[in-house]
């Protein structure tokens, strides 16, 4: 666990200040999360580097993470840490300020709205799209 807090002090106190906040939505910031251990497709928009396990990340071809987004790949569950995947697959856009917590999959071409989350372990189906806290099918009748 120390480990993961001195990655998180690196990224915070010296990448942010001087390289990040400088490059969100560029190739720059996608080169930087790859060599991190992110695995990012071709054509991934990224404007985050909330990505706090970065080898736990899969952000597929096509993708879209927008400002603020948390991809949370661990959680503390009776004082234990638990680590898992988050997935955002091809196509999928995972709106500004949203966090999709450990587990979860947002499918192809998904869109999950803004200041949403998505739930531990959550699959949210291809082509579909959700909204809300925890996320809920978005009804385009309201």
């Amino acid at each position: 666990m120390w480990r993961n807090e001195l990655f998180d002090c690196f990224v915070e106190l010296l990448a942010v200040q001087w390289f990040v906040r400088s490059s969100p939505g560029t190739p720059w910031l996608n080169t930087w999360l790859r060599s991190l251990g992110a695995r990012i497709g071709r054509g991934v928009w990224i404007e985050t580097h909330w990505l706090p396990e970065s080898d736990l990340v899969h952000v597929d071809a096509g993708a879209s993470v927008n400002r603020g987004c948390v991809l949370q790949t661990h959680l503390f569950h009776d004082r234990l840490m638990r680590l898992d995947h988050v997935r955002i697959a091809d196509g999928a856009t995972l709106g500004p300020n949203s966090i999709a917590l450990p587990g979860s999959t947002v499918g192809i071409a998904t869109t999950v709205g803004p200041v949403s989350l998505v739930m531990r372990g959550e699959d949210l189906p291809g082509r579909s799209r959700w909204l809300g806290n925890p996320v809920r099918t978005w009804d385009q009748s309201r």
